[in-house]
């Protein structure tokens, strides 16, 4: 297979020559809207791949919820599948009709249950077709089979979850739909509910990842998610109308190597039907200008003049640990440091000689207190006393791969429990424009009020100076 085609996505000429073969299984996974005019099951039993079987994703789903096609418990799953002759360790092509639309879910799901070894036909049924290439009718019989689920619940995004999501901005969310209904423009197809999207998600229509019926090559991918704003480098979650054509995305990034995402279930036929989910329309918003040169922030300085109120549970299924760290390395400090705050253009620090950052770090006023999760370092928090009455946090921050992890706002209320263990009479803390997009509006959720603001000139650091800093240590 070609480098720059997807690892999840087979031949038609590759699929043929497997029909047959011990612990191969077809499966169609047809799925239509009704303004497309199908039937999945009908065109199934008309003509289908040789000994393929048809999932039935609105029988195949968690009823309870009220919501189309939710995804099933594992233990649900296993039984349909096991009636479905599927086992766990089988060797699965999932497909539809067009190609990219309905079979992208179903693969998705077969992964989040545990199946190593799912695919996705390339062309889809129409394309097999096409091709002149052998077709069953009928409804085949079945020999069922043992399939022992593995659920990995990550892969999944529940609405309390999400909700959190778009408060915090925590994760990239790309939504599937098409153009039309992302802006609002456009009504949705299901009664009941709001047009627009959420706020902060990107747009990428799961139509725009084929062409007649084929999957894009993944250098077309990586431009298609730049294009949308979408960094590859960040926790990503994905969305549509009801949970089938966002596992397109989900396949696309999976294909780039992408593993930290994960699929909002319930999408649109939840949040939009919702009153008190928040709903924007118009286009995305705005990309981040990308400046080679200084960087105008708009900073808002803020304070605290009574210790925070909230109280949050110590993150579950993550072990953390806060480690006040009294003598810190330079270099560790260092890496802290940028691994922190390079998305957010941090460079004070890191302009330091070596003489200047230890007698920073080495100052009685000053304290690092480094976050582990699961044994390693995932942020830091640092405070000043400025004196007795005042004490200032003057760094606070993730790892980019503990963002979305859920501790955020827990490690923040440590940081400011940290800050008032000496009675100051004041907290205070300074963000800007350059900052996590959401900062602002987390600083004054935990009791933070602004008080004042400048404009302010940010010079990035070159490459010339981050490689002498790296010769450095």
């Amino acid at each position: 297979m070609s480098t720059d085609k997807s690892r999840f996505v087979v031949s038609a000429d590759w699929v043929e020559k497997q029909l047959g073969t011990a612990g191969f299984r077809l499966v169609d996974a047809s799925w239509y809207l009704p303004a497309h005019k199908r039937n999945g099951a009908e065109e199934f039993a008309a003509g289908h791949l040789p000994g393929a079987v048809f999932f039935d994703q609105d029988k195949i789903a968690d009823h309870a919820t009220g919501l189309p096609h939710s995804l099933p418990s594992p233990e649900f799953f296993a039984e349909q599948a096991g009636e479905l002759g599927l086992s766990d360790t089988d060797t699965i092509v999932v497909y539809d009709g067009p190609g990219f639309f309905s079979a992208p879910r179903v693969w998705w799901m077969l992964r989040v249950m545990g199946v190593r070894k799912a695919y996705v036909l390339d062309g889809g049924l129409d394309g097999w077709k096409r091709e002149g290439r052998p077709l069953e009718t009928g409804t085949p019989e079945i020999e069922p089979a043992t399939f022992t689920p593995d659920f990995n619940e990550k892969r999944v995004t529940s609405l309390s979850t999400m909700r959190g999501i778009v408060d915090s901005g925590e994760k990239q969310i790309a939504d599937a739909r098409g153009a039309g209904r992302f802006t609002g423009d456009e009504a949705e197809p299901r009664a009941g509910m709001r047009s627009g999207h959420m706020p902060g998600a990107r747009s990428l229509p799961a139509t725009a990842f084929s062409e007649n019926g084929h999957f894009k090559d993944l250098t077309a991918i990586r431009k298609m998610m730049a294009d949308a704003g979408i960094d590859l480098g960040k926790p990503v979650v994905t969305s549509c109308g009801s949970g089938v054509t966002a596992a397109v995305i989900t396949l696309a990034l999976e294909s780039l190597g992408h593993q930290d995402n994960s699929l909002y279930d319930g999408s649109w036929s939840e949040w939009g039907g919702l009153e008190d989910t928040p709903v924007v329309t118009g286009p995305a918003e705005p990309l981040p200008v990308v400046s080679h040169g200084p960087l105008k922030a708009h900073v808002t300085q803020l304070e605290m003049t009574a210790p925070p109120k909230v109280s949050l549970a110590i993150p579950v299924n993550i072990q953390t640990a806060l480690m006040r760290v009294t003598d810190i390395p330079l270099h560790f400090y260092r890496y802290m440091y940028w691994r922190v705050g390079k998305r957010w253009h941090w460079q004070k620090r890191m302009r330091m000689s070596d003489a200047e950052l230890s007698a920073v770090l080495k100052d009685p006023k000053n304290s690092v207190t480094v976050l582990y999760m699961n044994g390693a370092p995932a942020g830091f928090f640092e405070l000043n006393k400025a004196s007795d009455e005042v004490t200032e946090l003057s760094y606070f921050g993730l790892l980019e791969e503990a963002i979305g992890a859920g501790v955020g706002k827990w490690f923040l209320l440590q940081a400011l429990y940290a800050a008032w263990q000496d009675n100051p009479k004041r907290v205070t803390v300074t963000t800007n424009t350059l900052d996590h997009p959401r900062a602002l509006q987390l600083y004054q959720m935990m009791g933070f009020s602004p008080v004042g603001t400048y404009e302010a000139w940010v010079e990035p650091l070159s490459d010339t100076e981050l490689l002498e800093i790296s010769l450095r240590n």
